[in-house]
């Protein structure tokens, strides 16, 4: 699926149901057996295509979809591991890219060129390229599953209205093959929603009254579960297992869906009507969450001031302690995968220059660059390979791909 680092990881001014932990709920556990960190190699992926401009996503096998400039407008690539890249294309059209599962499918939308018609989206495998049954003035994938079911959103425009018009009828669907299915929800579309598990279920936030704060919801089969986070907070859901587990931040509603600086706020898990908030130690909130299919998720948790930072990690366990991974310098959860290992964004050496990291079983290696200072990680394979972009010795922006280091 998609590896999208959240909205909120940018936002600013940072952060029914119940058997909740509380204030009691013991503080955050240090990490059993601190490491000093390591460097894991990078390796460069596809380098025939030179600079590119983005990784957008990575399944759980390393494969991964990039664009680039070409010499007419953006190219855009998928990319197996160790294959050779395959353009993106709806005829002759550019496929842009913003969903990836672990089948080798690949969902985004093709744009008219001459700005009469409104963007298609497109499903793509194998070189074949499939335009699925939904229309709109602007389309918005958001979630791909393994059987092949997309989430989306549809716009449709009112005549005269720009783009930032809140008088837009939008509506959230999940197309399985031929079928559409209007999912019969207001959705928030300042946030990316719509989470899409192998069941079919749905998850995300969304609007139930005009001029309220939106609530989380689960759908499942037609069926709409909602849930709210208190009386003067709403949740921003940022994550849905196949086990129909929520996990997400709880929001004060006076904070903004865009900044300058990161939120910290107090994390949840839902689960059938139960909503349980996940303790970060005193005084503290977490940044954006990652949930894996157990049920571990991991967060970057901060003190108010959002300087002392941290990475959690809380088991599948209600009741179990945080533990603390005592990674300090960095800035976001890119990637949890199911075997717990944590993929991390953040800053490395005296000029602070873009980094990443992966945390497994209490070692902690630091992602090398292709032979320049910068490395940003974009996802995390099933076996622990990170890929994503590095700046190479001439100063250019590559894709790469750090492999498991035994």
């Amino acid at each position: 699926m998609l590896l999208a680092i959240p909205a909120l990881a940018l936002a600013g001014g940072l952060s029914g149901c119940d058997s909740r932990t509380g204030p009691g709920t013991p503080p955050a556990t240090p990490a059993t057996t601190p490491v000093a960190p390591t460097q894991r190699p990078a390796v460069a992926v596809a380098p025939e295509l030179g600079a590119v401009l983005s990784v957008t996503a990575v399944n759980d096998a390393g494969a991964m979809v990039l664009g680039r400039a070409g010499p007419t407008g953006p190219e855009f690539f998928f990319v197996a591991r160790g294959g050779q890249p395959k353009p993106l294309l709806l005829g002759d059209a550019p496929i842009e890219p913003s969903l990836l599962n672990n089948a080798g499918q690949v969902v985004g939308v093709v744009a008219d060129r001459s700005g009469s018609q409104p963007s298609r989206l497109v499903r793509w495998q194998d070189g074949t390229a499939t335009v699925l049954p939904v229309t709109g003035d602007e389309i918005i994938p958001e979630d791909l599953n393994d059987r092949g079911q997309v989430t989306a959103v549809a716009v449709a425009r009112r005549p005269g209205a720009d783009a930032s018009s809140a008088s837009d009828a939008t509506r959230a669907f999940l197309i399985d093959g031929t079928r559409v299915v209007d999912l019969g929800i207001d959705p928030d579309i300042n946030e990316r929603n719509l989470y899409l598990n192998e069941s079919g279920q749905v998850a995300g936030q969304a609007f139930t009254d005009a001029g309220t704060s939106p609530r989380g919801f689960l759908w499942d089969n037609g069926a709409v579960i909602t849930f709210d986070t208190g009386p003067t907070a709403h949740p921003v859901v940022m994550g849905l297992n196949d086990a129909g587990q929520l996990a997400g931040l709880s929001l004060d509603d006076q904070d903004s869906p865009s900044g300058a600086h990161p939120l910290f706020r107090p994390a949840f898990r839902w689960q059938s009507g139960i909503l349980t908030f996940l303790d970060a130690g005193p005084g503290a909130g977490v940044g954006p969450v990652r949930i894996n299919r157990s049920g571990q998720v991991a967060a970057v948790a901060a003190d108010t001031s959002g300087a002392a930072r941290d990475v959690v990690v809380w088991s599948a366990d209600p009741a179990a302690r945080p533990t603390r991974l005592g990674i300090t310098n960095a800035d976001l959860v890119v990637g949890l995968n199911d075997r717990g290992d944590v993929l991390l964004a953040g800053t490395a050496g005296p000029t602070a220059a873009p980094a990443g990291y992966v945390w497994h079983g209490g070692r902690v290696d630091v992602l090398g660059p292709l032979g320049g200072v910068a490395a940003d990680p974009r996802g995390l394979a099933a076996d622990g390979l990170a890929a994503g972009t590095s700046t190479s010795a001439d100063g250019s922006l590559r894709a790469a791909a750090w492999p498991p280091v035994a």
